[in-house]
């Protein structure tokens, strides 16, 4: 890592080690967001990673990004950090001011004119947004005013928002020409979603680990046993290829963008069917090695592994993003496709 890379990770660390536990988890499902935490992770710029100095923010790219990424999976943060950094880089991108509070992001491609209709599913943390952004299907920018929009509230398994907007005739706030494909938010919120599987996968395996070398059976740590031995080797191996398919997906995108027939689609889609793939594998190993403990409410490992079930399905399924890597191997061909894996 870079001396940036460094710094993030020792921040952002610290700051997720002191401030989220079980107990703070379990006070945010029940209310359903922590304005504290918010605040911290915006004082620290952390939100603002991407976004250039002359904004206020880091001037970072996407490879360092991922450091932040990863650690919110890793810590189970519960707030849009990622969501946060990607509508900011995307306002910005566009020369459109950011304004002040949460800015959620809508994935659905939107009608495009001077007028908008849409009812967009499963937005993340849409209640808690002061405006929404999207693209049009021209690849225009939008931007929207909460109050625009009308509210379904819904959760996904972790117990985070993920709520139904509708808007109906609603005349953008702001408009501005992206250089990004149509449906780029959904994209790029597969490759936020990688990186938090990256973390939270981490996360497990480390839980893992801890257990089964504390915990003793029969006068030998549980670690000591072939068998655990075995699901530990298979949790760790799942583990590094979801971290290292989605860290070459963040340092693609700084390389050839999101626009064209050469951009960073192939790897993004690759790290994102990886990560939903292996979901099943690391919860399972994970809950296998903990027994019964690893169900219950008062110990970590639920924590994780709701969120990694959750997290597997949203912006785009294993078998959506599986069907999108087929057709380019069906397209590429068999003698050029290891040219086109290794390249």
């Amino acid at each position: 890592m870079n001396e940036l890379q460094n710094m993030l990770e020792e921040s952002v660390s610290r700051l997720f080690s002191e401030q989220v536990d079980r107990g703070f988890l379990s006070k945010v499902e029940e209310q359903g967001w922590s304005p504290e935490l918010w605040a911290l992770v915006n004082d620290q710029g952390l939100t603002q990673v991407l976004s250039s100095e002359a904004n206020g923010g880091m001037g970072a790219t996407w490879a360092d990004a991922f450091v932040v990424v990863r650690a919110c999976g890793r810590h189970a943060v519960p707030l849009p950090v990622g969501e946060q950094m990607l509508a900011l880089w995307l306002l910005e991108r566009a020369g459109l001011p950011a304004p002040e509070g949460f800015i959620a992001l809508l994935p659905s491609v939107l009608n495009a004119g001077a007028t908008v209709t849409a009812e967009v599913a499963r937005v993340p943390w849409g209640r808690q947004a002061s405006h929404f952004v999207g693209l049009d299907s021209v690849g225009d920018l939008v931007l929207f005013e909460a109050a625009q929009a009308s509210l379904t509230q819904g959760q996904n398994l972790a117990r985070e928002p993920r709520d139904t907007v509708s808007l109906k005739e609603a005349k953008p706030l702001a408009r501005a020409a992206s250089t990004l494909k149509p449906d780029a938010i959904r994209w790029l919120g597969a490759l936020l979603r990688a990186g938090q599987i990256a973390g939270t996968a981490a996360a497990c395996l480390e839980l893992s680990v801890k257990y089964t070398s504390d915990r003793v059976q029969f006068g030998r740590a549980l670690s000591q046993f072939q068998a655990i031995q075995n699901h530990l080797a298979e949790l760790g191996g799942a583990m590094a290829s979801v971290d290292t398919m989605a860290r070459t997906a963040f340092l693609a995108l700084d390389a050839r963008g999101l626009a064209d027939a050469s951009d960073a689609s192939f790897e993004i889609a690759a790290a994102k069917c990886r990560a939903s793939d292996a979901v099943e594998l690391l919860t399972r190993l994970s809950h296998q090695v903990h027994g019964a403990i690893g169900f219950t409410y008062e110990y970590d490992l639920q924590f994780l592994t709701r969120r990694l079930w959750s997290w597997r399905a949203e912006f785009g399924t294993s078998g959506e993003w599986g069907e999108y890597l087929g057709r380019i191997a069906t397209a590429t061909g068999g003698d050029r496709l290891w040219a086109l894996v290794t390249a």
